[in-house]
């Protein structure tokens, strides 16, 4: 498994000077250059594309900024008890790459474990969600134009080399939904350049860029988009919290005078302010948005349709929630993943933060983690398999 931040990206001088930031290319050595061939092999790819059902746009073929039709390269299928279906069709699909199309596979992480556990990761160091895309392309044609986009994007070249502009930013911190645009892109790019394999490049929010495949190469990316945590998230979480407080229900005094009304604001303001001048109000946020990050997989047949899991030393077991949040006291242990809360015995600590890891450990480390029996273990082991947070199987 593949950590991005640190083996590639420079770790914390990444979080503190790019991520965000600035753009940067993070290039990789003459013996780095398969460094990514494991994420996602043409045959990995392959095998996706024939043995799953992706209809548009999880699936698309992209030219000149615009969506190719699905019937121009597929051929519609219907069954019995499933809905009909446009099922692309590998010649023709070659055709539209080697007239220019660009191959675009959407949430990919979702589908290939290798860039499932690679995610897993890296949710784990930003504290954010990420959704992973593949770009596949064969020629100098560009799929989409010069463009930006609403989030921090980290671009992994696996294969061939891939041709990139980079143009800056025109409005700062642009938004999803926001209050307005701008469409027009700066007229020259500030810095051209080609990822070769192994190679990584950072972009950040609202920077417009451009990319085509290398002359004469192929190229097969992955994109890496990060989910933002802006000031309208957080201000949007803290409105949510402040309807604990019953003034805050109540209906507006919208035929009350103006004294009243003056009244009324300055109660809001005031309880706004109070929690904003929290100093621990921008860690809270980060931990409710924690703890309310589902599960990523976590399918354990047929182990989870028994009465309880199995006593055996050597399943292995995993977290899926890879944003669980550890609250520590003397006495308890709080564990809260996926809208749930558990308070445990501080003496779960050892198994849970074993288990926070992220990596897969069997039944025996943790419970030595915990010093306590195998038994035991599964006691827990089994009402977070029955919540969704941990996934159990054999080796």
């Amino acid at each position: 498994m593949i950590d991005l931040i640190v083996e590639v990206l420079g770790g914390d001088r990444f979080l503190a000077q790019d991520l965000g930031r600035t753009h940067r290319v993070y290039p990789a050595s003459s013996a780095d250059r398969d460094r990514f061939a494991g994420l996602l092999a043409w045959a990995a790819l392959n095998q996706l594309l024939d043995t799953h059902r992706l209809e548009p746009p999880r699936l698309r073929l992209s030219a000149d900024s615009a969506t190719i039709p699905a019937s121009e390269y597929s051929e519609r299928r219907t069954y019995r008890r499933m809905a009909p279906w446009e099922a692309p069709q590998p010649h023709l699909v070659a055709e539209q790459l080697r007239n220019g199309a660009t191959l675009v596979l959407d949430a990919i992480e979702e589908m290939h474990p290798p860039i499932g556990a690679m995610v897993s990761t890296l949710e784990r160091h930003l504290r954010t969600g990420v959704q992973v895309n593949a770009y596949a392309s064969w020629t100098a044609r560009e799929g989409f134009g010069v463009h930006w986009d609403d989030h921090d994007v980290i671009v992994l070249q696996v294969s061939g080399a891939k041709r990139w502009r980079i143009y800056g930013p025109t409005r700062p911190a642009p938004l999803y939904r926001d209050v307005e645009f701008d469409d027009a892109p700066p007229e020259h790019p500030i810095d051209e350049f080609v990822l070769q394999a192994g190679d990584a490049l950072h972009v950040p929010r609202g920077w417009w860029h451009a990319a085509a495949a290398s002359t004469g190469q192929h190229s097969l990316h992955l994109t890496c988009g990060l989910s933002t945590h802006t000031g309208i998230d957080l201000l949007s979480w803290v409105v949510d919290e402040l309807r604990a407080q019953a003034s805050v229900r109540a209906d507006l005094p919208r035929l009350a005078d103006p004294d009243a009304q003056t009244v009324w604001r300055r109660q809001m303001s005031k309880l706004l302010a109070e929690r904003l001048n929290d100093p621990l109000v921008i860690d809270a946020y980060l931990a409710a948005r924690d703890a309310a990050s589902g599960a990523r997989g976590g399918f354990s047949l047929p182990h989870a349709v028994h009465d309880r899991l199995k006593d055996d030393p050597d399943l292995q077991v995993r977290l899926v929630t890879p944003r669980a949040v550890l609250h520590r006291t003397e006495q308890t242990l709080t564990l809260e993943a996926a809208g749930q809360r558990w308070t445990l015995a501080s003496q779960a600590t050892p198994l849970l933060e074993a288990l926070s890891s992220g990596r897969p450990a069997t039944l025996s480390t943790l419970a030595q983690a915990g010093n306590v029996t195998t038994d035991q273990a599964v006691d827990l082991l089994d009402q977070l398999l029955r919540s969704g947070i941990i996934a159990v199987g054999e080796a």
